[in-house]
Protein backbone atom coordinates (compact mmCIF):
# COMPACT_ATOMS: atom_id res chain seq x y z
CA UNK A 1 0.00 0.00 0.00
CA UNK A 2 1.07 3.35 -1.05
CA UNK A 3 0.21 4.84 3.04
CA UNK A 4 2.96 2.14 3.78
CA UNK A 5 5.76 3.32 1.17
CA UNK A 6 5.01 6.89 2.07
CA UNK A 7 5.93 6.32 5.94
CA UNK A 8 8.58 4.24 5.27
CA UNK A 9 10.22 6.72 3.40
CA UNK A 10 9.80 9.11 5.46
CA UNK A 11 10.81 7.14 8.45
CA UNK A 12 14.26 5.64 6.26
CA UNK A 13 15.01 9.64 4.94
CA UNK A 14 15.01 10.84 8.57
CA UNK A 15 17.23 7.57 9.75
CA UNK A 16 19.61 8.86 7.20
CA UNK A 17 19.75 12.51 8.02
CA UNK A 18 20.69 11.15 11.50
CA UNK A 19 23.17 8.64 10.21
CA UNK A 20 24.51 11.54 8.40
CA UNK A 21 24.75 13.74 12.04
CA UNK A 22 21.54 15.74 11.94
CA UNK A 23 20.50 15.83 15.51
CA UNK A 24 17.29 13.92 16.07
CA UNK A 25 15.52 16.16 18.22
CA UNK A 26 16.24 19.51 17.63
CA UNK A 27 18.13 19.51 14.11
CA UNK A 28 19.29 23.05 13.15
CA UNK A 29 18.07 25.16 10.38
CA UNK A 30 21.13 23.99 8.10
CA UNK A 31 21.38 20.99 8.70
CA UNK A 32 17.60 20.19 7.07
CA UNK A 33 18.75 22.92 4.74
CA UNK A 34 21.77 20.52 3.25
CA UNK A 35 18.96 17.46 2.98
CA UNK A 36 16.63 19.58 0.94
CA UNK A 37 14.48 21.81 2.79
CA UNK A 38 12.10 23.97 1.35
CA UNK A 39 14.14 27.74 1.16
CA UNK A 40 13.21 30.19 -1.29
CA UNK A 41 16.52 31.75 -2.63
CA UNK A 42 17.23 28.09 -3.59
CA UNK A 43 14.34 27.27 -5.47
CA UNK A 44 14.32 30.85 -7.10
CA UNK A 45 18.30 29.85 -8.59
CA UNK A 46 16.83 27.00 -9.97
CA UNK A 47 16.39 24.25 -7.10
CA UNK A 48 13.12 22.84 -7.47
CA UNK A 49 13.84 19.64 -6.63
CA UNK A 50 13.54 20.82 -2.59
CA UNK A 51 9.17 21.39 -3.50
CA UNK A 52 9.19 17.62 -3.24
CA UNK A 53 12.78 16.53 -1.13
CA UNK A 54 11.49 18.99 1.86
CA UNK A 55 8.16 17.16 2.03
CA UNK A 56 10.24 13.78 3.32
CA UNK A 57 12.33 15.62 5.78
CA UNK A 58 10.78 16.16 9.35
CA UNK A 59 12.44 19.02 11.66
CA UNK A 60 13.15 16.11 14.79
CA UNK A 61 11.62 13.07 15.99
CA UNK A 62 8.33 14.20 17.06
CA UNK A 63 8.06 16.26 14.25
CA UNK A 64 8.13 13.04 12.53
CA UNK A 65 6.56 11.01 14.54
CA UNK A 66 2.93 13.27 15.12
CA UNK A 67 3.36 13.50 10.80
CA UNK A 68 3.50 9.80 10.45
CA UNK A 69 0.78 9.39 12.57
CA UNK A 70 -1.53 11.42 10.64
CA UNK A 71 -0.66 10.05 7.76
CA UNK A 72 -0.99 6.99 8.71
CA UNK A 73 -4.95 8.04 10.04
CA UNK A 74 -6.23 9.42 7.39
CA UNK A 75 -3.84 7.90 4.05
CA UNK A 76 -5.24 4.70 5.08
CA UNK A 77 -9.17 5.95 4.67
CA UNK A 78 -8.07 7.82 1.88
CA UNK A 79 -6.20 4.88 -0.06
CA UNK A 80 -8.76 2.74 0.20
CA UNK A 81 -11.56 5.14 -1.48
CA UNK A 82 -9.07 6.50 -4.79
CA UNK A 83 -7.29 3.51 -4.85
CA UNK A 84 -3.06 3.83 -5.00
CA UNK A 85 -2.52 5.62 -7.98
CA UNK A 86 -5.12 8.57 -6.70
CA UNK A 87 -3.89 8.65 -3.61
CA UNK A 88 -0.14 9.15 -4.54
CA UNK A 89 -0.93 11.53 -6.61
CA UNK A 90 -3.17 13.76 -3.64
CA UNK A 91 -0.28 13.67 -1.62
CA UNK A 92 2.72 14.33 -3.91
CA UNK A 93 0.77 17.01 -5.78
CA UNK A 94 -0.35 18.53 -2.66
CA UNK A 95 2.68 18.39 -1.13
CA UNK A 96 4.42 20.38 -3.71
CA UNK A 97 1.93 22.86 -3.97
CA UNK A 98 2.03 23.27 0.21
CA UNK A 99 5.64 23.68 -0.59
CA UNK A 100 4.95 26.42 -3.32
CA UNK A 101 3.40 28.30 -1.51
CA UNK A 102 5.32 27.95 1.67
CA UNK A 103 8.01 29.58 -1.06
CA UNK A 104 6.01 32.41 -2.07
CA UNK A 105 5.20 33.73 1.64
CA UNK A 106 7.70 32.19 3.79
CA UNK A 107 10.67 32.86 1.34
CA UNK A 108 13.65 33.47 3.31
CA UNK A 109 12.45 30.66 6.30
CA UNK A 110 14.18 26.95 5.80
CA UNK A 111 10.97 24.68 5.63
CA UNK A 112 10.21 21.05 5.99
CA UNK A 113 7.56 18.56 6.61
CA UNK A 114 5.08 16.64 5.20
CA UNK A 115 2.33 18.76 6.72
CA UNK A 116 1.15 20.09 3.43
CA UNK A 117 0.80 16.85 1.93
CA UNK A 118 -0.90 15.38 4.65
CA UNK A 119 -3.33 18.51 5.30
CA UNK A 120 -4.37 17.94 1.15
CA UNK A 121 -4.94 14.28 1.83
CA UNK A 122 -7.42 15.44 4.87
CA UNK A 123 -8.87 18.16 2.40
CA UNK A 124 -8.96 15.15 -0.01
CA UNK A 125 -11.08 12.89 1.97
CA UNK A 126 -13.39 15.62 2.60
CA UNK A 127 -14.46 15.74 -0.79
CA UNK A 128 -14.85 12.02 -1.65
CA UNK A 129 -16.36 11.29 1.57
CA UNK A 130 -18.78 13.81 0.75
CA UNK A 131 -19.10 12.72 -2.91
CA UNK A 132 -20.04 9.27 -1.60
CA UNK A 133 -22.88 10.36 0.62
CA UNK A 134 -24.32 12.49 -1.35
CA UNK A 135 -23.27 11.78 -5.20
CA UNK A 136 -22.75 8.29 -5.45
CA UNK A 137 -25.39 5.25 -4.84
CA UNK A 138 -22.83 4.47 -1.80
CA UNK A 139 -23.80 5.60 1.27
CA UNK A 140 -21.06 5.14 4.08
CA UNK A 141 -20.61 5.96 7.96
CA UNK A 142 -18.27 8.53 8.44
CA UNK A 143 -17.96 11.35 11.05
CA UNK A 144 -16.32 14.27 10.32
CA UNK A 145 -15.67 15.57 13.31
CA UNK A 146 -12.27 14.34 13.70
CA UNK A 147 -11.31 15.32 10.62
CA UNK A 148 -12.31 18.97 10.89
CA UNK A 149 -11.04 19.35 14.45
CA UNK A 150 -7.59 18.05 12.74
CA UNK A 151 -7.75 21.04 10.13
CA UNK A 152 -9.15 23.42 12.12
CA UNK A 153 -6.88 22.92 15.26
CA UNK A 154 -3.90 22.56 13.21
CA UNK A 155 -4.76 25.95 10.97
CA UNK A 156 -5.43 28.14 14.19
CA UNK A 157 -2.68 27.25 16.38
CA UNK A 158 -0.33 27.73 12.70
CA UNK A 159 -1.21 31.80 13.27
CA UNK A 160 -0.66 31.37 16.74
CA UNK A 161 2.92 29.66 17.44
CA UNK A 162 5.69 30.65 15.28
CA UNK A 163 8.07 28.53 13.31
CA UNK A 164 4.83 26.18 12.09
CA UNK A 165 4.51 26.77 8.17
CA UNK A 166 0.74 27.61 7.76
CA UNK A 167 1.32 28.73 4.11
CA UNK A 168 2.47 24.68 3.38
CA UNK A 169 -1.11 23.73 5.29
CA UNK A 170 -3.50 25.52 4.10
CA UNK A 171 -1.41 25.76 0.23
CA UNK A 172 -1.89 21.79 0.52
CA UNK A 173 -5.58 21.32 1.95
CA UNK A 174 -6.64 24.00 -0.79
CA UNK A 175 -4.51 21.25 -3.56
CA UNK A 176 -6.20 18.29 -2.13
CA UNK A 177 -9.41 19.73 -2.38
CA UNK A 178 -9.40 20.73 -6.00
CA UNK A 179 -7.08 17.59 -7.49
CA UNK A 180 -10.01 15.43 -5.77
CA UNK A 181 -12.47 17.44 -7.48
CA UNK A 182 -11.29 17.05 -11.05
CA UNK A 183 -10.32 13.21 -10.01
CA UNK A 184 -13.83 12.84 -9.44
CA UNK A 185 -15.08 14.96 -12.52
CA UNK A 186 -12.78 13.89 -15.22
CA UNK A 187 -12.93 10.44 -14.52
CA UNK A 188 -16.43 10.34 -13.20
CA UNK A 189 -15.45 8.04 -10.03
CA UNK A 190 -18.35 5.97 -8.54
CA UNK A 191 -17.00 5.31 -5.54
CA UNK A 192 -18.29 2.55 -2.43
Amino acid sequence: MITYLLISTNILYFIFMVIMGVDPINPTAYSIHYFGANYGPDIFNGEFWRLLVSNYIHIGFIHLLFNMWCLYSIGLELERFLGAQYFFLVYTLSGVIGSICSYFINYNIIGAGASGAIFGISGSLLVIVYYINNKSDGRIQYNYSPLLFFIGYNTFFGFMIPGIDNAAHIGGLIAGIIISLVIINSRKLYLN
